[in-house]
């Protein structure tokens, strides 16, 4: 990968993105890890295996596989809805009563991305209806799985994720130790992101890593390690197709299915070429994981600049070779 090597010694030392995490696996085996570039302008120190970075929905999979364990346990239905579970969460919308775990896990709650301009949070559309990409609907599911196992969702992810995975960079709450070692955002313009010290989880976007620990995790989903092969299987199965148009977002429904791209439970799907992924992004932040089951080839990376989903073009055909319509459809431009 000598190519990728110089790419992305260039491309971090023009200062368009200060700093990459990245890891790879070919076969299943670690091939490779990558660490150019600097830990923000708070910390112009190099980054290294140890920088921790904000994953931003790079957190998704990893609460999708701890609900399916829970689920596998008997104490989280994924079919049951969250306003059974642990009650009201949306005030006065008959439709959320409808949402369940399922929805959630595959966008098809009805609820927004985000919430903005302080609208009252509401459902767009009947529960199953279609995809639109939700993470508001992220924190029911964290408050249902929080009261089945009487852990918080920091709990759950140390002892079922971190700890026995030995991701020792990682957690859902930022810790002092990481003050030492952790990077910082930054935006199109190179502007500095103020850093955010989140105290409590967020199911939807809080996991701060490294690209080392995080190809940990993926080795562990290509190896069907951690599930039974029954709800392993079921993670994986395209349940939505995505839309078509600038946004993942989809509310109106305005935009056909985009029939090359689909959801599971927690990942993005590409049917015909066996992958799955999904994208990271925080103000100052970017983030890819994507994988192919078939062949066990893996990328994971983290960059502290807007512009770091913009490696895709060159990155992922060195290392998960094929076509990739996720590419496409999230719309990423070059650098």
């Amino acid at each position: 990968m000598t190519d990728l090597n110089r790419f992305l010694a260039e491309t971090t030392a023009s200062g368009k993105i200060p700093g990459v995490s990245l890891a790879a696996l070919r076969a299943g085996t670690r091939s490779a890890e990558f660490y150019f570039g600097v830990r923000g302008a708070h910390d112009r120190a190099g980054v290294d295996a140890a920088t921790v970075f904000e994953a931003a929905s790079l957190t998704k999979p990893l609460v999708a596989y701890i609900a399916l364990q829970l689920s596998e346990e008997g104490l989280l239905d994924l079919q049951k809805p969250l306003f059974d579970i642990c009650g009201e969460y949306v005030p006065g919308d008959s439709n959320s009563q409808r949402i369940t775990a399922f929805h959630v896990l595959t966008h098809t709650s009805g609820l927004p991305n985000i919430v903005r301009d302080k609208a009252p949070l509401r459902t767009y559309f009947i529960p199953g209806e279609r995809f639109s990409y939700g993470s508001s609907a992220f924190a029911w599911l964290q408050r249902a799985m929080e009261a089945v196992s009487a852990r918080t969702l920091e709990m759950l992810a140390r002892e079922r994720v971190f700890e026995p995975l030995g991701m020792h960079h990682s957690s859902l709450e930022w810790q002092e130790r990481f003050a030492v070692n952790h990077a910082q955002g930054q935006e199109w313009e190179g502007q500095p992101v103020p850093k955010r010290y989140m105290r409590t989880a967020q199911a939807s976007w809080s996991l701060l890593t490294t690209a080392s620990d995080y190809i940990g995790f993926v080795q562990h989903v290509l190896a069907r390690r951690g599930l039974a092969a029954e709800s392993y299987d079921q993670w994986f199965v395209p349940r939505i197709n995505t839309r078509k148009g600038d946004d993942a977002e989809d509310l109106i429904g305005q935009n056909p299915p985009d029939l090359n791209v689909a959801w599971g439970l927690g990942w993005g799907l590409e049917p015909s070429q066996g992958c799955f992924f999904h994208w990271g992004n925080n103000p100052g932040f970017r983030a890819l994981v994507l994988a192919n089951r078939a062949t066990q080839d893996a990328v994971v990376w983290f960059a502290n600049s807007a512009r770091g989903m913009r490696l895709v073009h060159t990155v992922v055909p060195e290392v998960v070779p094929g076509e990739h319509p996720a590419v496409e459809w999230l719309r990423i431009g070059r650098l």
